[in-house]
């Protein structure tokens, strides 16, 4: 996939910008020390590229492979971590670090941490190892593997083997399993409309869709891209205050969506707006207002539902393709499914020894099933396989809250399932919650009459339908198209959690009776 420069329809944004990589000369081997200083290597002339356990780095290719295979990164991180690898056993400051990738631009400190996990997944750091990139809290990182020179020559293989695919600027490739299609809609989907919301399920893999375009269009839009993490935004009022800090408007202003848009107004770029769902009007308001002042600026969000406004493309995001039910699934058309794909990449960070083999690849392709193809789900039960073998782990699926839990170095709604869950259901109205619990119901797909028949209590089933459409916008209700019409399901993971709240409700057997008499019909 490849971004189209020269479209006189995306000029403004998407024009060829002046290289991100800076060349960095050569590093000297670590060589004998005595500990107490680290050994500078930014000014050696000789060497091209240098190397570090399986990898060798060549910055003036911004190429990073491992074992002579190309390893997909940004050119972002590809500084960052060449700056690290540079001073070995140096602490290097976050401003340092930020200076280095972004010298002409002034970035919130989230994108930093976006690319140093970026980096720590492409080289397979498991949580909190630290086997390369050790942080010392609140000011910065150090390099801490042995780092050797490799010199210009030392990787005439990997220089023959670099492909156009190798070289593009993307995040993580492990990061975007499955995920190019989508990738590849988004750009396309910003060459003609100005705001794009990338809409799915929490832990489908909204964030890294956006990452990946968000890297994409760094590397050619004239003022590149801004990511911005909403997370931490608990009050929708100071959802403009918090964008314009991390852009740098650090002055205070008793208009922060004025002073917004007035340094947007002269700029080109891409917006990325992240994790909106619960500041859902004030972020449909800002936006509104960027794309009407800002005429270079395109704007990114994701969200669990659309912000709502007339002029947004909604791309929404499905879960990955996981193969079909089959006893004789074999290694090879496992692996051509993009869950399959997820589950060994994880599980192969997690257990070297691990391997998709004709008897397991049946299992492994179930246990993406169960799960929804979700990529948070599948992530997190990959890091299980050192505790469980495929058919003990599939065998736990339904104890998917207490198995599933990891990513503690992640935002903290995705360090388990639940977490990831509990965010969406706790931004439900409390009508709303109660019709998702009891859909929970359902063990399959059901239509718009049983749903009205057994989530319905009071009579009303005209706001039972508005708040079923209520849950299919907020991506936690599932709407099936065929031609005999439309059908509803939960998906597992959902059902699960929703089964649990419904059990605690006290409403599960009345909830029951109510199906029961429906399925059964008139006697």
């Amino acid at each position: 996939m490849a971004l189209v420069i020269a479209d006189a329809a995306v000029t403004p944004i998407f024009r060829a910008a002046p290289s991100a990589s800076r060349a960095l000369e050569a590093f000297n081997p670590s060589g004998d020390r005595d500990g107490s200083t680290p050994m500078d290597l930014s000014n050696t002339q000789s060497a091209k590229s240098f190397a570090f356990g399986p990898f060798t780095l060549v910055p003036d290719r911004q190429l990073l492979v491992e074992d002579e295979e190309p390893i997909h990164l940004g050119g972002r991180a590809l500084d960052i971590l060449a700056a690290l690898v540079e001073r070995p056993g140096e602490l290097i400051s976050k401003r340092d670090l930020i200076t280095r990738a972004w010298p002409h631009t002034f970035v919130d400190e989230g994108n930093l941490k976006v690319n140093i996990a970026a980096l720590r997944k492409a080289l397979g750091e498991s949580a909190g190892a630290g086997q390369y990139i050790a942080t010392v809290t609140g000011r910065g990182y150090r390099f801490v593997a042995p780092v050797r020179l490799a010199g210009s020559g030392a990787c005439p293989m990997l220089l023959r083997r670099q492909t156009d695919e190798a070289s593009k600027h993307a995040i993580s490739g492990s990061n975007t399993v499955g995920r190019a299609k989508a990738i590849a809609d988004v750009l396309h989907e910003l060459e003609g409309c100005r705001l794009v919301v990338i809409v799915g399920a929490g832990g489908i893999g909204k964030t890294r869709v956006a990452q990946a375009v968000a890297e994409r269009c760094d590397q050619v839009a004239t003022d590149g891209a801004w990511f911005i993490d909403l997370t931490a935004v608990k009050d929708p009022a100071k959802a403009p205050d918090a964008i314009a800090k991390a852009l740098g408007l650090s002055d205070p202003s008793p208009d922060s969506l004025a002073a917004l848009c007035a340094f947007l107004r002269e700029r080109q770029g891409l917006l990325v707006l992240d994790n909106c769902e619960h500041l859902i009007e004030a972020v449909a308001q800002t936006a509104e207002r960027i794309v009407a002042c800002a005429a270079g600026v395109r704007i990114l969000a994701t969200s669990r539902e659309p912000l709502g406004l007339g002029g947004e493309h909604v791309h929404r995001l499905e879960p990955l393709e996981t193969p079909p039910p089959s006893a004789h699934l074999t290694a090879a058309e496992a692996m051509r499914y993009p869950a399959v794909e997820l589950f060994v990449e994880r599980a192969r960070r997690r257990c070297r020894a691990f391997v998709l083999d004709e008897v397991n690849a049946p299992i492994i392709g179930e246990i993406c099933r169960r799960l929804d193809g979700l990529a948070l789900a599948i992530e997190l039960a990959a890091t299980r396989i050192d505790a469980f073998g495929p058919r003990e782990l599939l065998g736990l699926i339904d104890q998917r809250f207490q198995l599933l839990r990891g990513h503690r170095a992640g935002p903290e709604r995705h360090q388990t399932l639940a977490t990831a869950i509990d965010w969406s259901f706790e931004l439900l109205t409390e009508a709303e919650e109660a019709i998702l619990r009891r859909l929970a119901i359902f063990p399959g797909v059901f239509s718009l009459e049983a749903a009205c028949v057994v989530v319905d209590d009071c009579g009303e089933p005209e706001q039972s339908i508005e708040h079923l459409a209520n849950l299919i916008a907020k991506s936690l209700v599932t709407a099936e198209h065929c031609g005999a019409g439309t059908r509803y399901r939960l998906m597992n993971t959902m059902r699960a959690y929703a089964l649990e709240k419904l059990a605690a409700s006290g409403e599960l057997e009345a909830v029951r009776r109510r199906h029961a008499e429906h399925a059964s019909g008139p006697i």
